[in-house]
């Protein structure tokens, strides 16, 4: 069962099968299932999969199918796609056996990625599935053109909850990608994110017009959402004191909307404090940005810039190696090696 609103915007119990809003993709594979208490997992036979859960069938203990599971999906050789999920219902088919349905919980930027992949091969193979009426995932997309809007943003989903006001209704617990847009120089970030919860908003004067105010949690460990966040705003140009262009004073579904112009004329900033990569390479920096704070996931990214499909042509500026090099000085100091690179010598690193 799952909360919604009805006509008076009061929440109400929807059934499962009726509130499906993402496309399930049959799946039969062995995966392993870490369950509560043990340190070693059981093999179990994957069902589906979808952007927000799984089914499988388990032989275990029913009292150890409850609570939050770690699931481990193969993938390339070694590799894996590793999520926490938390046991929606579990139903008995034979002696020992159970059919298990979870949702995702957390996600690691490199296993959400992975996962994105995954599903993305599997709908195309699945062309015969359900219905194209149901997608993959639902994205929430924010545009954001004001500096101060963009932090106050970040600020928010930096303490794992993130409010926002929209035109369309979302369903409590449904699974979503949160895509925010920053006009110019400002960044931009997708998240997975879940409805917490779902009220309407009555604005007087515009009764025709349907509003809702959903409260956003993240599925993505804090410790990663709040070295990224931290990054993004460091990123960020600073903010002028314009009493004419402060949302302050604004109610708050128009402060949701992030339609303010800017606080700032950045199309003509001094860009003497930009680096070369912001300048030059914005789409290299973004890809490292995604990937900061996952050793393996960062290792990854700066392989493709510096030997991959990435690679620039002829080789890198003195400049921008420098900077590029420095990045994976800062981020081996504050993170760690990934395990494939036990010494501090730079193996993915040429000129």
């Amino acid at each position: 069962m799952t909360t919604g609103l009805d006509d008076s915007g009061r929440t109400q119990t929807t059934p499962l099968e009726n509130r499906r809003t993402q496309r399930r993709i049959a799946v039969r594979i062995p995966i392993q299932v870490y369950l509560p208490g043990m340190d070693r997992p059981i093999t179990a036979m994957n069902q589906d999969i979808s952007w927000g859960g799984a089914q499988f069938v388990a032989v275990a203990p029913f009292d150890a199918l409850s609570g939050t599971l770690r699931l481990v999906f193969p993938w390339r050789g070694r590799d894996r796609v590793a999520i926490e999920a938390r046991v929606v219902r579990a139903q008995r088919l034979e002696a020992g056996h159970y059919q298990v349905a979870v949702r995702f919980a957390s996600l690691t930027p490199r296993s959400q990625s992975r996962l994105e992949k995954l599903l993305t091969m599997l709908d195309v193979a699945d062309g015969a599935g359900e219905s194209p009426a149901a997608p993959l995932v639902r994205e929430l997309e924010v545009a954001v053109d004001d500096a101060g809007a963009m932090r106050e943003m970040l600020e928010q989903i930096a303490s794992g909850q993130l409010r926002i006001t929209v035109f369309e209704a979302y369903k409590a617990g449904q699974s979503i990608r949160l895509a925010i847009r920053g006009a110019e120089d400002l960044p931009g970030v997708r998240l997975r994110a879940r409805v917490l919860e779902v009220s309407r908003v009555k604005v007087d004067g515009f009764a025709q017009s349907e509003l809702f105010s959903l409260e956003l949690g993240f599925e993505h460990p804090q410790s990663a959402i709040t070295a990224f966040v931290e990054l993004l705003i460091a990123q960020l140009p600073p903010v002028r004191n314009d009493p004419e262009s402060s949302l302050a004073g604004a109610p708050d579904w128009l402060r949701a909307m992030h339609l303010a112009r800017p606080t700032e004329d950045l199309s003509h900033r001094d860009r003497s404090d930009i680096s070369v990569l912001e300048s030059r390479y914005p789409d290299a920096l973004r890809s490292l940005v995604v990937a900061w704070g996952d050793p393996e996931l960062f290792d990854l990214a700066f392989q493709d810039l510096t030997l991959g499909s990435r690679a620039e042509p002829g080789g890198w500026p003195a400049d921008a190696w420098e900077e590029l090099g420095l990045l994976q000085d800062v981020h081996d100091s504050a993170y760690g090696l990934p395990t494939n690179r036990l010494s501090p010598l730079r193996p993915t690193r040429c000129r």
